[in-house]
């Protein structure tokens, strides 16, 4: 049996801890991309259900779970070098990385909202879900504005 030696053994796992970081960029705007359509799609569920005459309370518990979750995993999907930059398409604006205690704060809002709502939604309490929906979303919009590029349509 052949033992690696200590240069080896450092280059090899040397290797290994670099091959997720040069990929890093362009994974983690992937993931945060999906991350968010997701959190969008569990909104639109909250809103089509409280646009209705009889809202399905279990569907805004599962969609307020879902969008809780995805606050939380939202903390660490702006690592520094996820920017924009040339190969990399995101709507993340600059300010992202250059106002970073702004921005955490503003993450950080989502997140107290996001568990609020949650909360909210686990009573079944339908004119209390309207208003904590509306928080919600004004929560999103605020993050939305300084943080995020506009789509042109």
């Amino acid at each position: 049996m052949r033992t690696l030696r200590p240069r080896a053994l450092v280059a090899a796992l040397a290797a290994l801890v670099a091959a997720p970081l040069i990929a890093a960029p362009a994974d983690i705007v992937a993931t945060r991309v999906a991350g968010f359509r997701e959190v969008g799609a569990a909104f639109k569920n909250i809103n089509d259900e409280l646009k209705s005459s009889t809202p399905q309370v279990y569907v805004i518990q599962i969609s307020a779970r879902q969008i809780r979750d995805y606050a939380r995993q939202q903390q660490g999907w702006f690592p520094a070098g996820s920017g924009p930059k040339p190969g990399v398409k995101t709507a993340a604006k600059p300010e992202i990385w250059s106002q970073a205690a702004t921005f955490k704060k503003a993450q950080d809002g989502f997140t107290a909202q996001a568990n609020a709502f949650a909360t909210v939604a686990a009573t079944g309490d339908a004119a209390k879900i309207r208003v904590a929906a509306k928080t919600l979303g004004q929560s999103c919009a605020t993050c939305h504005r300084s943080f995020r590029v506009e789509e042109r349509r």
